[in-house]
């Protein structure tokens, strides 16, 4: 009967695609923009992904996150340091800041300033220079996709020269050395990512001096992380957090922003699209191919054969359907690697998108036993 099936369902092969193409756009809408969308929430935190090293994070209760920070003054690195069980602590400031290249391109820079006599907070990976170089006066390192796109000089021809380590650079009025390009995440936004030492951030923004944005705290070995944290948090001025709970503020401060219901829309889309078009095409084929199945069961076939045959037809063009959107979506995905673009396709996704395509599928199969189950064969036969 299986094989009977089969056939039926590629006999009618207009039909066939249909249903197929209906699945293969809902799982390609679905996929695609949840991938999208689960890219740009690790591109939110990026910061915390780039600096490993700490195991708790210190900052002001009111900051959620780059953009909406609140510094500190600069007296409680020592309270924090003074705290049981913290092996070091170090400042981290961040802030928005003009930058113009040589060739007069502007934008908005995220500058980070590092301990200078640790770099704790630098960049781990460095294309071009070292890291060490932060201590030159005026040097900055520049992340990748800055130097090759945005802070890239622009030929006459229209071709891009990247920035290069000894090129020039302006931030907020006073020169900048490039001495490092480094291999960082892509921030949710695309301006330029900068890292430059703590006293030449101060240079950089005048009137920092006393303040800090962040400390990084690394507890000992053995040490009890809560505990720490809850010491921490006994001053009123700060707010500890170890780093999967720092993710975390910074992803529900960007879902606070309507994204997730954006993206939600799509994936509902790509329900309805699902629903619609693949269930409707597949009732219809199942209406074409009622006076075969009416023949089935006036020789002997049963309800149970005629659902079997019903759900194999369903979960087949499910199949086909499921594997061409996901393999779509992840050479898609392979595409725009090293583009602006966001992409992240973790295995949940995989089984959150096979999920929905066996709602889909076991929809379309019951819309479609309900109306060969109800009617009287000798009805179908004409008798």
């Amino acid at each position: 009967m299986i094989s009977l099936a089969y056939k039926m369902l590629v006999g009618n092969k207009a039909a066939c695609l249909g249903v197929i193409f209906g699945i293969f756009l809902a799982t390609l809408l679905i996929a695609q923009q949840s991938a999208i969308f689960l890219g740009l929430i690790d591109r939110s935190y990026r910061m915390v992904t780039d600096i490993p090293q700490p195991t708790i994070w210190v900052m002001d209760p009111a900051t959620e996150n780059e953009d909406k920070l609140r510094s500190l003054p600069k007296g409680y690195l020592n309270i924090v340091r003074g705290v049981p069980e913290v092996e070091w602590a170090v400042p981290l400031n961040v802030t928005i800041l003009p930058v113009v290249t040589p060739s007069g391109k502007f934008d908005m820079s995220l500058l980070y300033g590092i301990d200078d006599a640790t770099l704790i907070g630098a960049p781990i990976n460095m294309i071009e220079g070292s890291i060490m170089d932060l201590r030159h006066p005026e040097g900055v390192i520049v992340d990748k996709y800055s130097a090759r796109e945005t802070l890239a000089h622009v030929n006459a021809d229209g071709s891009k020269s990247p920035l290069k380590v000894g090129n020039e650079l302006e931030i907020n009025g006073k020169r900048a050395l490039v001495v490092g390009i480094c291999d960082v995440t892509r921030g949710f936004l695309p301006q330029p990512i900068i890292f430059t030492s703590l006293p030449q951030f101060n240079t950089f923004t005048a009137g920092f001096a006393d303040r800090i944005g962040y400390i990084l705290v690394k507890t000992i070995d053995g040490a009890d992380i809560s505990d720490v944290t809850r010491r921490i948090n006994g001053y009123a001025e700060l707010h500890a957090l170890t780093s999967d709970e720092v993710k975390n503020r910074i992803r529900d401060y960007f879902l606070k922003t309507g994204i997730l219901i954006n993206f939600g829309l799509s994936v509902l889309l790509g329900l309805i699209i699902g629903f619609s078009i693949a269930g409707q095409i597949f009732y219809m084929m199942t209406l074409g191919n009622i006076t075969n199945y009416a023949l089935i069961r006036a020789v002997g076939g049963t309800k149970m054969m005629i659902l079997k045959m019903i759900v194999f037809q369903a979960f087949l063009v499910g199949l086909i359907g499921y594997v061409l959107g996901i393999g779509v979506t992840i050479m898609w995905g392979y595409a725009i690697q090293g583009t602006t673009l966001a992409f992240l396709f973790p295995w949940q996704l995989l089984v959150f998108t096979g999920f929905i395509v066996v709602t889909i599928c076991v929809f379309t199969a019951i819309l479609s036993i309900q109306k060969v189950l109800r009617v009287d064969p000798k009805i179908l036969m004409g008798t």
